[in-house]
């Protein structure tokens, strides 16, 4: 049985779907039912849970507690959850309580596909060309947000840095034929989804050409773009490997709300690159014993 709400004036709460973190929501949860349920208490809670400790809840949604996978589906019940807002609960608490970076991004895709605010497209096999020239997806960008109808020339000037006409008229032809575009009745072009990710399925090559291609883009925009219309910064610091699967699992998370950012925007007016990369400028561990990395 749902709660019953003290009056017919309820504050509404955001859906469990916008919500990336589940102690947040059970926090939410609490304060809403506190303002709209009389008889609301972490007692009656614990009750509904099947938990004997009556501040258990309280203590989960502070982070001095974790839920347990049986406790996972009880909390779930109290709550009054639906069959897909409770399995989107159940892989919120494991992206949240996982410790290592797989867990964190297996549950997190899902929660991603759920939440349904990133259109992606898995690109396929056939599609590894588009990762073939740096400038693929900028044209891309550019002919969906410009007003683009047609003049290639200007398109391949607009570019930073320029590339040739007739590149800028093969990119487009391939986004045609792959299907990433669409021209409509008016000339002018939309994408036909909101974000694109290479999968498995995609060859490393490919992927470590395009990344390879972008990390020169940048380092040319040092000295060829005004330091106010750039950011580059970095960190360098000792860390364990535990350490990095989490930041690895971070940056995957920060990556994923930079591409849900990006898609409420409705006033594109200028293509960005963003990199972001995590690697070792030192020997690890093992190295030690085997004299890898060591000085000739």
């Amino acid at each position: 049985m749902p709660f019953a709400p003290a009056s017919s004036k309820l504050i509404a709460m955001k859906p469990i779907f916008s919500y990336i973190d589940y102690r947040r929501f059970l926090h939410d949860f609490y304060e809403e039912k506190k303002r709209n349920t009389r008889h609301f208490s972490y007692r009656y809670f614990a009750a509904r849970a099947g938990v004997t400790s009556p501040v258990f809840f309280k203590l989960v949604f502070e982070g001095k507690r974790n839920l347990s996978t049986s406790m996972v589906s009880r909390f779930a019940a109290a709550l009054g959850l639906n069959p897909k807002e409770s399995t989107f609960f159940a892989h919120l608490v494991r992206f949240n309580q996982a410790r290592t970076a797989l867990e964190k991004q297996e549950h997190y895709s899902v929660l991603v596909a759920m939440m349904g605010n990133v259109a992606e497209r898995q690109l396929e096999k056939d599609h590894y060309e588009y990762f073939s020239h740096w400038y693929t997806p900028v044209v891309r960008e550019l002919i969906c947000s410009n007003g683009f109808r047609g003049d290639v020339a200007a398109l391949a000037a607009s570019v930073r840095p320029g590339i040739r006409p007739k590149e800028a008229k093969a990119a487009i032809d391939l986004l045609l034929r792959l299907r990433l575009v669409e021209r409509k009745a008016d000339g002018t072009y939309s994408q036909t989804a909101a974000a694109l990710h290479g999968g498995g399925e995609i060859a490393s090559l490919g992927l470590r050409a395009f990344n390879r291609q972008m990390v020169e883009r940048a380092l040319e925009s040092i000295d060829s773009v005004p330091v106010e219309q750039r950011h580059v910064s970095g960190i360098t610091a000792g860390i364990s490997r535990q350490t990095y699967d989490v930041l690895a699992a971070e940056i995957s998370a920060f990556k994923d709300r930079v591409v849900s950012i990006v898609n409420r925007d409705e006033g594109s007016e200028r293509v960005y690159q963003l990199n972001i990369q995590l690697f070792p400028l030192s020997a690890g561990p093992a190295s030690a014993h085997t004299g890898e990395g060591s000085m000739p």
